[in-house]
């Protein structure tokens, strides 16, 4: 991997110019919101096509995904000015002229577009109809609230107790729903659907949750496969509330004004470490007897003798505080909220509720399924669960899936896959990206930009 030299005159910084010239692996650039994440993605994609020779690469060669449409027609600006500035320096320069004809076909564009244009091109290749429409937002919600009217209506007179009994269906009713209203199974049954959708099997993923829950009541919260999953995002949380207080201490000590502040911060400091220390070294519970200490007392104002340069470093200092104290509020309401042994019991009676659940979900989706189909309907969701199809090979059931030969074609058709935002994107989207791609971590052609810090939950 070989990167220019940064000339002296250029806006970016070393990190930023490394990122634009960087390649022979798959490389994620993490930054925080307005560092110029997007612009440097932008800068990579010109670079590209303005490369010498022997090393660049053809617009319609590079996969862009991007957030927003917005973000996708930004992107096409840009790289229109770039070329029309570089073909008028070299006005004779055919392949830049082919490469501004050819930007209007890139495929820069929201992954939904993307996947859009694979169910157009590939749709004979799985049992999806040509002829499909893709149904606006307002139209596919009014869709659902009538097919959720439908379930819930069989449901409730018994015509599916093939899969659960009239009680198990009433006591998965009575653990959410109110006396006067059933709104809040509807909403559960939206969210669980909701979620489902984004995992490249969605009912897989419903019917292995129960599974989670099959626990014995008395067993140490530390022994629950889901305790383990969600342990390290609470260590991660622990670590970067420390880290915060650590760089506010850090600057009040170096500030006389403001080391009457310096117990406090070293209290909460203190504090957090020994919280992280239980999670990491110890257990749950005791992590959990610990966190009530973490109480965040009155900060001491500075005083209309201190100096402006004293107001800033306390606005940091404060800055951090109060990030810190916000990870740990988070924390304690989500994690923290009742004794762990409290947790496991509930859990473990969870699991029939959870079952009753899952099996009316998946009923929801098939019959909202039959509905678009009869409609001849596809919401964005189908868009990716198609393409995702389209992309596999289907006489294979590995995991992660192999592609198949459409995939393998995209693969030799991008040079490089660019992602905008990779924060948000889920595990279905993921998939998707993977199968288009070329190589693995090491050796890959994948350009991810994002704020890994606001990274969605992915279930």
């Amino acid at each position: 991997m070989t990167i220019p030299a940064k000339p002296s005159n250029v806006q970016w910084t070393d990190v930023q110019w490394k990122a634009i010239y960087a390649s022979g692996q798959d490389i994620l650039v993490s930054a925080a919101a307005g560092s110029g994440k997007t612009a440097v993605l932008i800068e990579r994609l010109i670079q590209k096509i303005l490369a010498s020779e022997e090393k660049r690469i053809d617009v319609d060669e590079l996969l862009v995904v991007t957030f927003t449409n917005a973000s996708a027609a930004e992107m096409r600006n840009r790289m229109a000015e770039a070329l029309e500035k570089a073909i008028g320096q070299d006005p004779g320069n055919s392949f830049l002229r082919r490469q501004l004809s050819l930007l209007n076909k890139a495929q820069i564009s929201t992954l939904h577009s993307f996947c859009l244009s694979i169910c157009r091109e590939y749709a004979y290749t799985i049992d999806l109809d040509p002829g499909f429409r893709l149904a606006s937002i307002e139209e596919a919600s009014l869709l659902q609230d009538d097919v959720m009217m439908d379930i819930l209506e069989k449901a409730y007179r018994g015509d599916m107790e093939t899969l659960f009994t009239k009680e198990e269906l009433y006591t998965l009713v009575d653990s959410f729903a109110s006396d006067r209203s059933d709104q809040a199974i509807e909403h559960l049954l939206q969210e669980m659907y909701k979620v489902s959708r984004v995992q490249p099997n969605p009912y897989e993923w419903l019917r292995a949750l129960p599974e989670k829950y099959d626990i014995d009541p008395n067993s140490p919260i530390d022994d629950l496969a889901i305790a383990q999953e969600v342990r390290p995002f609470i260590i991660a949380s622990l670590k970067e509330a420390a880290a915060r207080l650590e760089k506010g201490l850090q600057i009040i000590m170096g500030v006389p004004a403001l080391e009457k502040n310096k117990p406090l911060f070293e209290a909460e400091y203190s504090a957090v470490k020994q919280v992280l220390y239980a999670m990491e070294e110890s257990s749950w519970e005791q992590a959990y007897i610990l966190i009530p200490a973490i109480e965040f007392g009155r900060i001491k104002p500075l005083t209309k003798k201190d100096t402006e340069e004293d107001r800033q470093s306390y606005a940091v200092a404060k800055d951090h505080r109060d990030s810190a104290k916000d990870m740990l509020n988070t924390l304690k309401d989500t994690f923290f909220a009742r004794h762990p042994k409290l947790y496991v019991q509930e859990m473990s009676a969870t699991k029939p509720i959870l079952e009753t659940l899952v099996k009316l979900t998946i009923e929801y989706s098939e019959a909202f399924k039959q509905a678009k189909q009869e409609r001849g309907l596809l919401d964005f969701s189908d868009l990716e669960h198609f393409a995702l199809e389209i992309l596999c090979d289907s006489g294979s059931d590995t995991i992660p899936p192999q592609p198949s030969d459409v995939a393998l074609g995209f693969q030799k058709r991008f040079k490089e896959v660019l992602v905008d935002e990779y924060q948000d994107v889920n595990f279905l989207q993921e998939t998707i990206l993977q199968l288009v791609k070329s190589g693995g971590e090491q050796d890959g052609n994948m350009f991810m930009v994002g704020d890994v810090k606001q990274s969605i939950v992915r279930p």
